[in-house]
């Protein structure tokens, strides 16, 4: 079994103007993240599937989730002020 890594990179100060960014991030994000969201778990429920009838991951669906969980974890730690490192309104994957 594979581990995860996380890392949130924060330096000392963080500028004001940076505080009154968060917002509209937040809804474009958000917006973004509902999408992605709801396309995640169809392939969640595919790959369920894919698991039961075949015993093999498929490779998109596999690829399609990862992203989903980096993109919410990197996402959720600018909101929640862990770092001043935004992330891309799209998933780069």
């Amino acid at each position: 079994m594979k581990t995860v890594k996380v890392e949130v990179k924060s330096g000392p100060r963080s500028p004001r103007w940076e505080l009154l960014v968060r917002i509209p991030w937040a809804i474009v994000s958000g917006i973004v993240l509902w999408g992605f969201s709801i396309v995640a778990g169809i392939c969640w429920i595919l790959q369920i599937l894919s698991i039961l009838f075949t015993g093999n991951r498929n490779g998109v669906l596999n690829g399609v989730l990862r992203s989903y969980v980096y993109y919410t974890t990197k996402m959720h730690a600018y909101l929640g002020l862990l770092t001043d490192e935004r992330n891309p309104i799209l998933p780069e994957d």
